[in-house]
């Protein structure tokens, strides 16, 4: 006789990740501790940063700031240093948020967050750092400080008693290339949010912590047992894995908490066992909404979810749901009687009657419509197309067929993702971003370069008038490095005119220029780099040379209906 299963606990355990649950406390260091009554799953996630301060403080011990946004593990790395050096493990923070460890190199002052204290005790806490830097730690005293890049700030710059450790923070808010041995001042917004991802999920879907749901009945109708088996996949996770990676090339930033929120939901959709335990039909059907990649974009989930899910509004202008792509969309509405056998077999591989499409109703549909001849009503339409394009986007694997990112808003993610690491790529591409910026500079559509071996980059603006030129040979295009201090992948590229002027080229700047290169319109996108562009023209404007006895300008060409440069010399 089969024994009655009641529930997961590694599905509860999640739960305690749902910020729309009461149980959402396990995201936060401060109750990262499991009741000894609980099952525990605990799990770490080894990174860069806590093995380059363990490094610091073992070998080269100096004091460190951390900075970044709320759930990015500042505490959690101010914890880990503790329990590293101290001969006990520390439990909980005092009130006043700062401990103090002993060991055999010195002293370390580790101030969870800098940010919670009174302005007064800061201004203590900076006064004693900025003496300790100042005479190269000689007391042997070193300070861990978590804190808030904007409340730092504010207290830097209010006290004039501190302008020697303003200018130090000040360097190293510049770059990390200023981190030295005295002080060293480490963002965690430079974190690149796809590292991460895998790791999670790999450690998430371990088979030991769903042998509970083996035996249940419930199976077949719980989808939450079909996110886990379908999130196990390497293929789906690449796919998940890509599109965090997007968020790095537009350097947005999903902090480690966020990340876990997102991930969690990803899973259970919001639901626990008791939910797929007690699901009637109606419940049942409702519940096959929550699949994997609806609530990686948080399909259905309400503004609250929204709200409280920062990863969900990151990823919204990305759902390749919304993107109508007609060889993807032919492929979902008559895949099966495609005629070409290896469209019909990954047709069924992907539509395979599971719970996320309603087991064989959404075929039977299609099959309805066909037969008898009738236009498919709106409404299905709007509620499947979007979902089953999510669905192809995901687990589709046979791209030589049909290339899924086509799905996604951007019309060159192949072209610069395909820069990374190819210098010759890297080289050839200078020549459409020049005209790009051209075209963005005097908001017309100039002349265009064909040749990359002969291209100049005119400094214009709307009124025609061109204030400098630079040729190929003083326009660079370098990638940004890599970090041996954190986790972060080189996401984007800097564009260097004669040595000194750099232009940010992140994914919307490089998309924004391809388009206008090829003929694009100024309005697409231009909201988000017109204000990079402009003062990249500004500093372009500085270091030009203008001949003082011509004047350059744009002019009509009829003939080619494109605006050439013309001198005016007398």
């Amino acid at each position: 006789m089969k024994q009655k299963v009641i529930g997961n606990p590694f599905v509860t355990y999640l739960d305690k990740f749902n910020v729309l649950s009461p149980n959402h406390s396990k995201i936060y260091d401060e109750y990262n501790r499991e009741m000894e009554t609980e099952e525990s799953f605990d799990f770490t996630i080894a990174t860069k940063i806590e093995e380059h301060l363990k490094n610091i403080f073992s070998n080269n011990p100096h004091s460190v700031i951390l900075t970044g946004n709320a759930g990015d593990g500042k505490t959690r790395l101010c914890r880990l240093i503790h329990d590293q050096f101290s001969d006990k493990s520390l439990v909980n923070w005092p009130e006043n948020g700062v401990v103090t460890v002993q060991y055999e190199k010195g002293t370390i002052k580790i101030v969870k967050d800098l940010s919670e204290l009174k302005e007064e005790i800061i201004y203590g806490i900076l006064l004693e750092l900025q003496r300790c830097v100042c005479n190269r730690h000689k007391d042997k005293v070193f300070f861990l400080i978590a804190a808030n890049e904007g409340k730092l700030s504010k207290v830097l710059m209010r006290y004039n008693e501190l302008s020697v450790l303003r200018q130090y923070i000040m360097a190293r808010f510049d770059s990390y290339e200023n981190n030295d041995d005295h002080l060293s001042v480490i963002n965690l917004l430079d974190v690149t949010s796809s590292v991460y991802v895998e790791r999670v999920l790999n450690e998430w879907n371990k088979e030991e912590y769903w042998k509970a749901c083996e035996q249940c009945e419930k199976k077949p109708q719980c989808i939450i047992y079909l996110n886990h088996r379908r999130t196990s996949q390497p293929s789906i996770q690449r796919k998940i894995v890509s599109q965090y990676r997007l968020l790095d090339y537009l350097e947005t930033h999903i902090t480690l908490r966020e990340m876990l929120i997102h991930m969690s939901y990803l899973i259970t959709g919001g639901y626990v066992c008791k939910d797929i335990l007690e699901a009637d039909h109606t419940h049942i059907r409702e519940q096959s909404k929550k699949a994997y990649y609806q609530n990686f974009y948080g399909v259905g989930v309400g503004e609250e979810g929204f709200s409280e899910m920062k990863a969900l509004r990151a990823f919204r202008s990305l759902d390749p749901g919304l993107y109508s792509y007609s060889p993807i969309d032919d492929f979902i509405m008559n895949g099966d009687i495609n005629g070409d056998e290896e469209i019909e077999r990954l047709y069924n591989e992907v539509f395979d009657d599971d719970l996320d499409i309603e087991f064989d109703y959404f075929k039977k549909k299609v099959r309805f419509y066909r037969e008898y001849g009738q236009n498919i009503d709106q409404p299905f339409l709007e509620h499947w197309m979007p979902k089953l394009r999510r669905k192809v986007y995901f687990e589709l694997e046979g791209q030589n067929y049909l290339n899924t990112l086509k799905l996604l808003p951007f019309e060159y993610l192949e072209q610069y993702i395909g820069l990374f690491d190819n210098d010759s790529a890297q080289s050839n591409v200078r020549k459409d971003l020049v005209n790009g910026l051209n075209r963005a500079f005097s908001r017309r559509l100039t002349h265009k370069f064909k040749s990359k071996g002969s291209f100049y980059l005119k400094v214009s603006n709307e009124t025609l008038m061109i204030y400098g030129s630079f040729d190929r040979r003083k326009i660079e295009l370098l990638q940004e490095k890599g970090r041996d201090d954190l986790d972060h992948l080189s996401s984007k590229f800097f564009l260097v005119v004669d040595g000194e002027v750099r232009l940010k080229i992140n994914l919307s700047v490089f998309e924004y220029l391809m388009r206008l290169s090829s003929g694009g319109t100024h309005n697409i996108l231009s909201q988000e780099v017109e204000i990079l562009l402009n003062t990249f023209r500004n500093e372009l404007i500085r270091i030009s040379e203008p001949d003082m006895d011509v004047l350059e300008i744009y002019r009509l060409d009829k003939d080619s209906g494109v605006y050439v440069e013309h001198v005016l010399d007398e």
